[in-house]
């Protein structure tokens, strides 16, 4: 690996020079001071030992393999035990050294080779079971791990881990989440929207510490699925939800996924940073609306069989996603911008595009030339009016509201997103 510092201080020192912040002496000393070296994988000798390590771990593995079945059951217990063992001493030892990077790709290493030991615990003792419980022991078993070190790789793995067993469950009928979802494509909507709207919350309860990177890729996974499953909810605008209700044992699964997704919401208000009261109880009133707009869905879709009159309101309820997709996002991008959060902003803009142009479709030959005059016209006043820089987090490393600890700035969010009176 290149020694970044240096290369980097070699960029900036030609800005400051420039910009006359120091003299192109003062810059000449520096780099002398900071030489670029060659990066340790440039060096041949590295390579070589790199090349013949991968060998021989190679020419191991299949004498491994050849002798598979000779092996007793507890000396490859052993070594896959002792293998984890490694990965994860090496981790902390590349972390000691200061080589992140490399540390968290081992200790993810580390991570999913628990995957393999339970694989293989269940292949020697021919156990038989679901695959979502083993995805779900998986995580159980080395998620402490992810905040005990803590490690992004790890966090990243078991938020993969969780999703992965959520939909393994959803696509199994033999599980409660399989049987409930299965079937409507309402119901599997909902609830993924739900599910996604829970990960958002755990995100933020992670709060601003040594956990903010952990809980950064909750609240992108959480993200993603919750748009992703309000998305199809605003199609059947046209029929409405009359021929799709839900059926009698999907209701009670869902509304346990509401009531979490509830809770998480209503926590989340302890990890916000600090900013007005006002600012704060917006953000949390925002995705209070989103969780009582899909619990009043459920509601809706549960009662139509039992009260007919019911089918007027269920079309209504395409209207009121519309506004939810529009909404959500928005909130998103300047909360995101005020509170220094760049997951937010890139997450709120996407959402904001692609119902922008799933609406275009979905109404296309009904009502494509005004759609496509407002298309074309707010297009054009944003590129118009956003410049490249004006995309960036307004919030400082100093401000006492920032989710994140990056110093960059932009002064066109900072006069947009309306400081609050601590930042003044």
């Amino acid at each position: 690996m290149a020694d970044r510092f240096a290369s980097r201080l070699a960029r900036e020192t030609q800005r400051w020079v420039r910009d006359g912040i120091i003299s192109a002496a003062q810059a000449e000393l520096l780099l002398a001071r900071y030489p670029v070296s060659t990066g340790w994988l440039g060096r041949p000798i590295v390579l070589f030992a790199l090349i013949g390590g991968a060998m021989i771990a190679a020419a191991i593995a299949l004498v491994v393999a050849h002798n598979w079945y000779e092996i007793h059951r507890w000396a490859k217990l052993g070594g896959l035990l002792l293998i984890i063992a490694l990965a994860y001493a090496g981790g902390l030892a590349l972390r000691e050294r200061e080589r992140p990077a490399m540390a968290e790709g081992v200790l993810l290493l580390g991570g999913a080779l628990v995957m393999v030991a339970i694989a293989l615990i269940g292949q020697i003792y021919q156990l038989s079971g679901r695959p979502a419980d083993a995805v779900l022991l998986w995580w159980v078993v080395f998620v402490p791990a992810a905040y005990v070190l803590p490690s992004a790789g790890l966090g990243m793995l078991s938020v993969a881990a969780f999703v992965t067993w959520y939909f393994l469950s959803v696509s199994d009928r033999t599980t409660l989440l399989g049987a409930a979802l299965q079937g409507p494509l309402f119901a599997l909507a909902i609830g993924t929207a739900t599910f996604g709207m829970t990960l958002f919350a755990a995100g933020i309860l992670h709060g601003r510490g040594r956990y903010r990177p952990i809980g950064r890729l909750f609240e992108l996974a959480g993200l993603l699925l919750l748009f992703g499953g309000l998305l199809p909810l605003g199609f059947d605008w046209r029929s409405g939800y009359g021929s799709h209700t839900l059926p009698p044992s999907s209701t009670p699964v869902l509304a346990a996924l509401l009531t979490a997704a509830l809770v998480a919401v209503a926590m989340s208000w302890l990890t916000l940073p600090g900013d007005t009261w006002a600012a704060r109880v917006g953000f949390i009133a925002t995705w209070l609306i989103v969780v009582l707009y899909l619990a009043g869905s459920v509601a809706v879709l549960t009662l139509v069989p039992l009260h007919p009159m019911l089918a007027e309101v269920v079309r209504s309820l395409a209207f009121a996603n519309w506004l939810v997709l529009f909404g959500a996002p928005l909130v998103l991008i300047l909360v995101g911008a005020r509170w220094g959060s760049a997951t937010w902003i890139n997450v709120g803009v996407l959402a904001l595009g692609v119902h922008a142009i799933s609406r275009f479709i979905d109404l296309f030959g009904t009502m494509l030339q005004t759609s496509a005059l407002f298309f074309i016209a707010g297009a054009f006043l944003l590129a118009r009016r956003a410049p490249r820089g004006d995309l960036r987090c307004g919030a400082t490393s100093s401000s006492p509201r920032s989710f994140s600890s990056s110093s960059s700035s932009s002064a066109g969010w900072r006069a947009w997103s309306a400081p609050s009176p601590a930042r003044r």
